[in-house]
């Protein structure tokens, strides 16, 4: 494994949260579909790099991982909220509708 590798896999990373703070649907796609390419590439290594920086880099990437998995559970509770406030303004409306 090259430090290349672990490289691409924490600027893909980046790129994902920066896309998910953004809330850009097309840029989360891009960034999720890079991030799985250069996951890829690190599943078929045979041997992990016993440098200590390179361990740090991975321990970086698991951190980001984190990261991006909060903002991701922030946007689906947000997401969600929204879904129920529309169901909300819906039933409402429906009901002044009927006695009318």
């Amino acid at each position: 494994m090259s430090a290349e590798s672990i490289e691409a896999v924490l600027d893909c990373q980046t790129d994902l949260i920066t896309a998910i703070d953004a809330q850009d649907a097309g840029a989360i796609v891009r960034a999720s579909e890079a991030l799985a390419a250069a996951i890829t590439q690190l599943r078929n290594v045979e041997t992990w790099p016993s440098d200590p920086l390179a361990a740090e880099r991975l321990r970086g990437a698991l951190r980001q991982n984190q990261a991006a998995a909060i903002r991701i559970n922030l946007m689906a509770h947000w997401t969600r909220q929204n879904i129920d406030r529309v169901a909300e303004l819906r039933a409402v409306k429906a009901r002044q509708n009927l006695y009318k």
